[in-house]
């Protein structure tokens, strides 16, 4: 296993990983998808994905406000005062067993997701993937030996954040969702 002594260098393992991560999801993915796109996507998987990743960014940034953090300084995203960088860095744990499964589920299940002419995602299609997601978060998991909600482990994790950052624990375990 690979250890990183810097931020840098660390990014450079999540870069490469990434990639790799994508490259795989091409072959399990039942829909064109040539890479990812992030901004201004007009295919059907970037365009869901981004969507249902936004949702999420919701959830994770007001359950670490409830969590008492400070949204502008993170740890690996570059800090910046106009952007909700911790929130970049939360989202990490969830994005993968959250939005990527229940989004390749949708599509491979041809669940009726549609872009209109403008090249952005439907109405319905936004209401259906809200209704996904929303499901997914009020589901339950195996975490810590327990059965719980998806979205009570995220606000779990924002405090567990919050109770390192504020001396009072010397650790902070990552979520890890298992398939």
């Amino acid at each position: 296993m690979k250890s990183s002594t810097s931020v840098s260098e660390l990014m450079g393992y999540e870069g490469s990983i990434s990639a790799s991560y994508w490259d795989a999801l091409k072959l399990v993915l039942e829909v064109p998808f040539k890479k990812r796109v992030t901004f201004g996507a007009k295919d059907l998987v970037n365009s869901s994905l981004n969507y249902a990743y936004a949702f999420l960014y919701g959830k994770v940034q007001h359950s670490l406000v409830y969590a008492g953090l400070n949204l502008n300084i993170s740890f690996l995203h570059s800090l910046d005062d106009k952007k909700p960088t911790l929130t970049y860095d939360m989202i990490e744990e969830f994005r993968t067993f959250i939005v990527d499964r229940t989004i390749v589920s949708m599509l491979n299940k041809d669940e009726p997701i549609k872009l209109g002419k403008d090249g952005l995602l439907t109405k319905p299609s936004r209401q259906l993937i809200a209704k996904n997601i929303k499901e997914k978060l009020g589901s339950y998991t195996m975490w810590r030996k327990e059965s719980n909600k998806l979205e009570n482990i995220i606000q779990s994790q924002c405090f567990n954040l919050a109770k390192l950052v504020n001396g009072d624990s010397e650790r902070y375990k990552a979520f890890i969702g298992k398939f």
